[in-house]
């Protein structure tokens, strides 16, 4: 069954956009044990190098001239500076002290800088200490051993910007930096990079290696047979087989989506058929599909024998006749935009009307106003929206997202005003 996708940007009609700060604790769940959330958090980008008042021409590494060294205290927006210790240091506090009832985290990779400054060229030593430094963070944040941290490999995360091949030398580092997380690391990874994690008997996370997919890793093939990324693919399959068998969900995560925001392809040709094809195959089993690398806020519907359809910000949305696996590409940390966090809800009974266990009921995007930050030298984070209210739906299950495009299609307003929250308000 062949399948192609359907894009449409998170942001929708909300009076709840400009929020004020969040100083309240989520409400905890009457089961301590199952709260019905998680967090998605994406591309963190640590900077130790970042200098506050410095030129963000030179990656806020260095001043030049006082008009231009404007690098602020909490990151430097749109600009090719990565994020400040400042920056992170009070994103895991606004988790700490909000977001604090969650079952689990994802983490769509993208730790370590990157590595675009000539006169302070990254090492492998400092790809290292940023890993271990994230993971000291989230350590401080959360009890990992009640709430599971699954992290993927994201771009920038190995020795060689962009480059990974099979049993890359990066997974063993990685394996050791991870082992407090107590994650089932196999011999899949330790060649390839790829692995699956039970949440429990219901819920599995498949976590890919996107970039055996990626088309800028130059260093392996497209999903030819014996390809590395023609291996994972069948190892992917394995796994939503085995899940099936089970009567389990999975959600699959990875750190680079099919497709960019534009509708593009971020996976090499043969990768992205038969990718797109597997999802639509397994459109049952699998409850969500998590990455970022895009810095952006998207939501993509994977549609069997449908045609590409892109809601740009100036054109209506065609409807969806039938989505078989919906995916969500959450904002950034990096200031490209705004900072951001997102909470979502899921589906934890086994037993529930018209959707499976762990299907994606809503979610709550929070967002820092970094210029307001910087002016103050304080960092909150906001409220930007509630899912369910921006696009006037229920869930965000296949029978949700296609109302939330219908919505997008009939509503001027709001197609006017997601093309602001799609780049974090």
């Amino acid at each position: 069954m062949k399948v192609t996708t359907a894009l449409c940007v998170a942001g929708l009609l909300t009076t709840l956009v400009q929020g004020a700060p969040v100083h309240v604790k989520e409400t905890a769940s009457a089961t301590p044990s199952v709260h019905g959330k998680f967090l998605h958090i994406t591309d963190i980008h640590l900077d130790t190098h970042y200098l506050a008042g410095s030129d963000p021409n030179e990656l806020c590494h260095r001043k030049t001239k006082s008009s231009k060294n404007t690098a602020g205290k909490f990151g430097t927006l749109s600009s090719q500076c990565d994020s400040p210790v400042s920056l992170v240091e009070a994103s895991f506090g606004f988790m700490k002290s909000n977001i604090a009832d969650v079952d689990f985290i994802l983490y769509t990779g993208d730790t370590a800088r990157h590595d675009r400054d000539n006169k302070l060229a990254r090492t492998s030593k400092d790809v290292v200490q940023d890993h271990k430094q994230v993971i000291q963070y989230f350590q401080n944040t959360y009890d990992l051993t009640k709430v599971k941290l699954i992290p993927t490999i994201g771009n920038n995360d190995m020795f060689d910007h962009n480059t990974l091949t099979e049993n890359d030398s990066m997974y063993g580092t990685l394996e050791e930096i991870w082992a407090p997380l107590g994650l089932n690391l196999t011999n899949d990874w330790r060649k390839g990079g790829y692995f699956v994690q039970n949440i429990n008997d219901k819920l599995r996370v498949i976590n890919t290696n996107s970039m055996f997919f990626f088309n800028k890793n130059d260093n392996v093939d497209d999903c030819v047979s014996g390809s590395p990324g023609q291996i994972q693919m069948q190892w992917i399959q394995q796994q939503l087989t085995a899940a099936r068998n089970a009567k389990a969900q999975v959600y699959i995560i990875g750190h680079v989506p099919p497709n960019d925001d534009d509708g593009s392809l971020l996976f090499k040709n043969e990768c992205h058929s038969q990718y797109l094809n597997l999802l639509g195959q397994f459109g049952d089993v699998v409850s969500g599909h998590f990455t970022g690398h895009t810095n952006d806020d998207v939501l993509t519907a994977v549609v069997p024998n449908g045609k590409s359809v892109i809601a740009m910000p100036d054109e209506s949305p065609k409807s969806l006749s039938q989505v078989s696996t919906v995916l969500f590409n959450a904002p950034s940390i990096i200031p490209v935009n705004n900072p951001a966090i997102r909470v979502y809800n899921y589906e934890t009974s086994a037993n529930a009307k018209g959707s499976a266990y762990g299907s994606i009921l809503d979610w709550t995007q929070y967002y820092a106003d970094l210029e307001k930050a910087n002016a103050a030298g304080k960092l909150n984070y906001e409220l930007e929206y509630v899912a369910s209210q921006l696009f006037s739906v229920k869930n965000f299950n296949d029978v949700g997202v296609k109302q939330a495009f219908s919505n997008l299609n009939t509503n001027s307003t709001a197609r006017q005003l997601y093309s602001k929250v799609v780049k974090v308000s």
